[in-house]
């Protein structure tokens, strides 16, 4: 006894310290002082030694080290490894692992009488985050079978997998109907993923009637509608959600913070912007990456990119999701040029940049219109290896085409073999924008060869490569297919490349058609091509192409105005053309000017 004691001592006061370490989130520690201190005293460890281990390796998701740990097990004794805790901690660090077939044999090895609830519940929710539902549900019935009273963790497991699969959502509402009979519905996890696969199936109204009817509503309740409610893009009904949740005194997190961000996004107002960013100061997460990130994404979106760049200023540390963030702000401000800066300080603070990031940089070289600083960026992207990936070769294809090296971005195109709709789509554009209308539309009728169907972008680039290249009968043609053949609604772009079409190859009458075929709102967008035709063909004045409700439809717009005036000097209405002209003057109207750039040293 007197050689025995001191180990036993030993071995408790390493697991005291292992067990601490991973109950307090040092995974690391844990594993460390087993690996580097425990083994080191060839001491094996017993049953209180390897749940804490397995849950370590689960965590950090390191399957490779929870083997070895397996191992060690193993030859820590029989009564070890068939201990009920340490078999069933191992279930559950392979299934969090993803290493579904080695948690599902050691489940099967494990005696019926030693299965706990937890082992159950592992293999279920395993199944459940894979989205294999009928392997979740074949194990929660031999649960069932095996007189193993379900837990509301088990409907969690079962529910969370519903929510992410289409197929599975009568399965789901069947669970639903499971709890409310065995009474756990009345806990307030399962009531959530309840919720949640609701929301996720589009069931907005349902979501809305069960949350109200949740008395005791947690973070996650509140944060699971207000998600519902962003995905129909209501944005005041989040407001309106916030405004309730915070009459309750429910405490916020980041979570709620974020959906807030993105509501206001929606709404786009800076006032609304500035509210949302003080609550999060007043909240005490500023320097939170993803509402950092959020709150750029935000005063970006409401044409602020100054306070979007004092946010991301105040943030020290900055991660990769901060800084495209901050580069797609540029991008979508139309500031091209800081963007490219900005990626350069990002490259000089060491940031290794991601597949977004590189795309919002080759979107910002494709505004810019520079092969120069196109073809740098490529030569970063084939540095980091992701030449090969889809999103990024679109891009690539999209800004070489815009930059005007059609033939390098036909290169591009042709080395990928897995093509999707999007890359056909830009190199479609590319041909259209680079005047190359043939080309297109023989590649267009390549890509239908191949089974992919085309959608309302697809034919807009189409019909913009026949306005381009003067194609009159193939954009009839196209617009006829969309329309008829895909029911596809036209868009206001697609009228206008008909209308441009027309006009610019002296169709009026056509374009009159189309005219008067179009909704009226939507009339002024495509005056321009009609009124050009008008003069060039020196059409008689008699002609009327416009009706009061169109003169009148968006008085605030100088474009607008000098349009009209143009239109009705061309048609001889000269007292009332003035009057157009006068009220830019009047109403403080600025016409925008246009702009270029020009590449020097190119």
């Amino acid at each position: 006894m007197s050689d025995t004691a001191p180990a036993a001592a030993a071995l408790n006061h390493w697991n005291r310290l292992i067990q601490l370490a991973a109950a307090s989130g040092s995974y690391a520690d844990c594993l460390r002082l087993y690996a580097g201190s425990l083994l080191a005293t060839d001491i094996r460890g017993d049953a209180s030694t390897f749940p804490s281990l397995a849950k370590s390796c689960a965590a950090l998701r390191l399957p490779g080290l929870g083997r070895a740990i397996h191992a060690r097990a193993f030859l820590a004794g029989t009564a070890v490894s068939r201990d009920a805790f340490v078999r069933t901690a191992l279930i559950d660090m392979y299934a969090k692992c993803g290493r579904l077939p080695d948690a599902r044999r050691l489940f099967d090895e494990t005696p019926r009488s030693s299965r706990t609830l937890v082992a159950w519940n592992c293999m279920v929710s395993a199944y459940g985050r894979s989205s294999q539902m009928d392997e979740a549900i074949a194990v929660f019935n031999a649960m069932r079978r095996a007189e193993v009273r379900p837990s509301g963790s088990t409907l969690v497991g079962l529910l969370s997998g519903c929510a992410d699969s289409v197929s599975a959502r009568n399965i789901g509402a069947c669970l639903y109907g499971y709890s409310v009979k065995s009474g756990l519905d009345a806990d307030l996890l399962v009531l959530n993923s309840v919720l949640t696969m609701l929301i996720r199936g589009n069931q907005l109204d349902t979501a809305q009637s069960l949350f109200d009817r949740v008395e005791n509503k947690s973070v996650v309740t509140w944060t699971a509608m207000a998600s519902g409610y962003l995905q129909a893009k209501d944005c005041v009904k989040v407001f309106d959600l916030f405004r309730a949740m915070r009459v309750t005194e429910q405490s916020m997190d980041s979570v709620v913070l974020i959906n807030l961000t993105a509501a206001a996004t929606l709404f786009g107002n800076v006032l609304v912007a500035k509210g949302v960013h003080a609550l999060v100061i007043k909240g005490g997460f500023q320097f939170q990456d993803d509402l950092a990130a959020s709150l750029v994404n935000l005063y970006t979106r409401c044409g602020d990119p100054l306070a979007a760049k004092e946010v991301f200023d105040s943030v020290h540390c900055k991660n990769a999701v901060l800084w495209t963030s901050m580069l797609n702000g540029y991008v979508k401000c139309g500031c091209p040029d800081k963007a490219l800066e900005s990626f350069d300080a990002m490259l000089c603070a060491r940031v290794e940049p991601n597949r977004a990031t590189l795309l919002a940089v080759l979107s910002a070289c494709a505004n810019l219109g520079s092969p120069n600083l196109g073809h740098k960026v490529e030569e970063h992207v084939i540095a980091i290896g992701l030449q090969s990936d889809l999103q990024v070769s679109t891009g690539l294809i999209d800004m070489h085409c815009k930059c005007g090296s059609i033939q390098h971005a036909r290169k591009i195109f042709d080395s990928v073999s897995n093509r999707d709709l999007a890359i056909w789509s830009a190199m479609i554009n590319g041909y259209a924008c680079n005047g190359k209308g043939s080309e297109a539309l023989t590649l267009f009728s390549e890509m239908q060869n191949k089974g992919i169907q085309p959608d309302a972008i697809v034919f807009t680039h189409v019909l913009t490569a026949c306005s381009h290249s003067g194609l009159v009968d193939e954009g009839l043609n196209c617009f006829h297919r969309m329309t008829v053949e895909y029911g596809i609604k036209p868009s206001i772009e697609h009228y206008m490349c008909m209308m441009d079409l027309l006009s610019k190859a002296g169709h009026l009458s056509g374009a009159m058609k189309f005219f008067k075929e179009m909704p009226v709102q939507l009339r002024n967008q495509v005056l321009a091509p009609l009124i050009g035709a008008h003069k060039a063909h020196g059409v008689d004045s008699s002609i009327d192409i416009v009706s009061l409700e169109l003169l009148n439809l968006d008085p605030q717009d100088s474009s607008h105005c000098v349009l009209i005036s143009n239109m009705l000097s061309c048609l001889g209405e000269w007292k009332k053309a003035r009057n157009y002209r006068r009220l830019i003057s009047k109403q403080g109207l600025v016409k925008k000017p246009g702009w270029s750039y020009i590449e020097l040293g190119a």
